[in-house]
């Protein structure tokens, strides 16, 4: 298996809508189990599960991880899993949860500006299990 370590850039800042686009987690890359840049994998199943709860629940856009207030909220998404897509007929490179994210006006200069060029949601980690 190759491991590869990337980073997960934003797609498309629409400044008119005040929308920021693209994947918010990566399950998998040209069919590969993708590893974030602190060697972290998020399964598809997992992945799902997260951002129902995520949906369900948060919706809220933090700045760069901070705890202060919200800076805006998760507006779309879309879990994109190798099953999701093949049902639906899509042709993808990735898997993952899509996102539209609108953020609060100084985050989104950030964005438009290219000072944010990723996205930071929030989450935290159970459990690890060892997968031989």
């Amino acid at each position: 298996m190759t491991i590869k370590k990337t980073y997960v850039k934003v797609e498309k800042v629409d400044s008119d809508l005040g929308l920021v686009l693209g994947f918010a987690i990566v399950c998998k890359e040209d069919g590969e189990d993708y590893f974030d840049l602190q060697g972290d994998h998020i399964p598809e199943d997992a992945m799902l599960k997260a951002s129902t709860d995520f949906m369900k629940n948060s919706r809220l856009a933090r700045d760069m991880h901070t705890a202060e207030d919200e800076s805006g909220q998760v507006v779309f998404a879309f879990p994109l899993t190798t099953d999701i897509a093949e049902a639906l007929g899509i042709v993808t490179k990735k898997t993952g949860l899509i996102i539209a994210m609108q953020p609060d006006k100084e985050m989104l200069a950030k964005f438009a500006d290219g000072t944010y060029t990723g996205f930071s949601i929030g989450g935290q980690r159970v459990e690890d299990e060892e997968v031989d």
